[in-house]
């Protein structure tokens, strides 16, 4: 799942530092690594802000396990790997498999944007009250000064930029399909 998605699962859920660390995995390479290392059997820290944080990345992965193993995303994927072989792609210089899970990513945000685009602005007015040095102290907390500052960079940009409003345009799916495939691949 991707960034709105997320959010729209976890509804009515609306604590700023949670739905923040929603993104937390997306925004930050090499997360997954992170997390199962690290984050997945670890006790919930005591203090609520940091709870609400590690909450809100539990909640992430839970979410993608969830949908990745579903029937409509493996039917999904499979009928987009279907679509790009015929129109052309070549299966030996892309990874179609991840091209279609980062697209069928998207274009459920763009579903959920085009149903309910004040849901989008409201999301962002949340993100935007999240405490910055909650989020910071929780990468603290596990020793992860690198992946902090990357997370901040991107997070801020996230946050600046405000493109998941820009989905209700098709080409601007395919500029975040390009730079989401870029970083994974």
């Amino acid at each position: 799942m991707h960034f709105l998605s997320h959010y729209y699962t976890e509804l009515p859920a609306n604590n700023p530092l949670f739905v923040a660390a929603l993104g937390i995995p997306d925004l930050t390479a090499g997360f997954s690594k992170i997390y199962n290392s690290l984050i997945r059997n670890s006790v919930e820290p005591a203090a609520e802000g940091l709870a609400q944080v590690h909450r809100g990345i539990m909640a992430h992965y839970a979410g993608d396990k969830k949908f990745h193993n579903s029937p409509y995303f493996m039917q999904q994927q499979h009928a987009f790997i279907q679509s790009f072989v015929e129109a052309g792609l070549d299966r030996s210089r892309l990874r179609l498999s991840v091209l279609a899970h980062i697209a069928l990513e998207l274009m459920l945000d763009r579903q959920i944007l085009m149903h309910d685009h004040n849901l989008c602005h409201h999301y962002y007015e949340i993100v935007d009250k999240a405490d910055e040095q909650v989020l910071q102290n929780y990468f603290d907390s596990l020793s992860l000064e690198r992946q902090k500052q990357v997370y901040l960079e991107r997070f801020h940009f996230f946050k600046q930029r405000r493109f998941l409003l820009l989905f209700d345009d098709l080409e601007s799916i395919v500029f975040g399909l390009n730079r989401v495939y870029g970083m994974v691949t």
